[in-house]
């Protein structure tokens, strides 16, 4: 995928999201969180796992 291509389809992306109601968009944020929990306690066990 060309940069253009990323880019547009980026844009793309945020116009559907900006036009979605206030319900749909928390529920977006709150599984990208989630996501973002997981990956951080995910991070932190391998951290553990290496300096044990």
């Amino acid at each position: 995928m060309s940069k253009d291509e990323r880019k547009k389809l980026i844009e793309a992306m945020a116009e559907k999201f900006t036009g979605m109601d206030a319900e749909d968009k928390a529920l977006i944020v709150g599984y990208q969180l989630g996501k973002q929990e997981e990956r951080q306690r995910w991070e932190q066990r391998q951290g553990e796992v290496v300096t044990a």
